[in-house]
C-alpha cells in the first residue's frame, strides 16, 4: 500500500511542536532543534504567521506558537491572542512614531498582567527591551490599575479574594488591604488613566527606573487589558508627562477597541 504523507506540512508541524515545547526560539535555534535548512523554516514560518499559527515578537524578534499543542510546555496560550497583537500593534506602532516613547500592550491573565508585545525597539529612548511574555503586577502596574479601575468593585474584590495572601501577585506584597487598595482605584477612576502604584517597581531584580502611564483595552465592552506609555520615572511626573501624551494614547486605544469590535 502506498505510504500517503506531505512533507511540508510534516515539517510545518514540526516546527510548531518544537515552538510548543521550547517557547521562544529564533531562526538559529529551529534550525538547530528541527534540522531543517534555514530558507526552508524562513518559508514555513511565513506560511504560519500569515496563518496567525505563529507571530514574530516585534520587542524581541522571536517566534511564538499562538495555539495549544499536545506537545506543548503547558504555558497557556490566551484567546485571540493572535487576533488582538495583529490588530493593536499596527496602532501601537504609529502612537511610538508619533511620540517617540515606546508602548506595551499587556492582558489580564489570571491575577497577573502579561505583557504581549511591545514597540520599545522602535522607539529612540533606550529602555530594558525584555519584556515580552513577563508576568507583572495587576494590583500594581499601570495597565492592571487602569483596568480595574473600569471594573465594579465586587470584580476587584474577586481577583484580591484569588490573590489573597499572594506576596508576589497580591495585595500583601504592597501591605494594603482591600478597602485601602480601593481609594487607589478611586483615585485612578477620577484620573482617568492608570500610573503605577507607587511602591510598585517593576518586576526585575532592581528598580526599573520606569514610569508609566495607561488606558484600557476593550472587547465586548469590558476591559481585558491595556495599553501603556513609558519613560524615565525621573524625565517628568506623570501629570506632566500625561498632559503632553495621554490624547494621543486614547486614540491609539479607541482606534483598536473600534476594530475590535468587528471582530465580537
Amino acid at each position: 500500500m502506498q505510504k500517503l504523507e506531505n512533507r511540508s506540512l510534516d515539517r510545518g508541524i514540526t516546527i510548531m511542536e518544537t515552538l510548543a515545547r521550547n517557547g521562544a526560539s529564533s531562526l538559529a535555534d529551529l534550525h538547530r532543534e528541527c534540522a531543517l535548512p534555514k530558507s526552508t523554516i524562513r518559508r514555513l514560518l511565513a506560511t504560519l504567521m500569515r496563518r496567525r499559527l505563529v507571530r514574530r515578537s516585534l520587542a524581541d524578534q522571536l517566534y511564538r506558537i499562538n495555539i495549544t499543542l499536545a506537545a506543548g510546555s503547558g504555558e497557556p496560550i490566551p484567546a485571540n491572542l493572535a487576533l488582538l497583537i495583529d490588530v493593536a500593534m499596527p496602532h501601537a506602532v504609529e502612537l511610538t512614531r508619533k511620540i517617540s516613547w515606546p508602548s506595551d500592550i499587556h492582558i489580564v491573565d489570571n491575577v497577573m498582567m502579561r505583557i504581549v508585545e511591545s514597540t520599545r525597539p522602535l522607539s529612540p529612548f533606550h529602555l530594558y527591551r525584555g519584556v515580552v511574555n513577563r508576568r507583572i503586577s495587576l494590583f500594581g502596574s499601570a495597565t492592571g490599575m487602569v483596568c480595574l479601575s473600569a471594573m465594579q468593585d465586587e470584580e476587584i474584590l474577586q481577583f484580591h479574594r484569588q490573590s489573597e495572601g499572594d506576596e508576589i501577585w497580591g495585595l500583601a506584597r504592597f501591605n494594603l488591604s482591600f478597602d485601602k487598595y480601593l481609594r487607589e482605584i478611586e483615585a485612578t477612576r477620577k484620573r482617568g488613566y492608570g500610573v503605577r502604584y507607587t511602591q510598585y517597581l517593576g518586576e526585575t531584580v532592581l528598580d526599573d527606573g520606569l514610569a508609566a502611564i495607561a488606558v484600557p483595552l476593550h472587547k465586548a465592552g469590558k476591559p481585558f487589558g491595556g495599553m501603556t506609555v513609558l519613560w524615565p520615572r525621573v524625565f517628568k511626573k506623570h501629570e506632566e508627562f500625561a498632559a503632553e501624551f495621554l490624547s494621543s494614547l486614547r486614540e491609539a486605544a479607541s482606534r483598536i477597541d473600534a476594530e475590535l469590535q468587528r471582530y465580537t
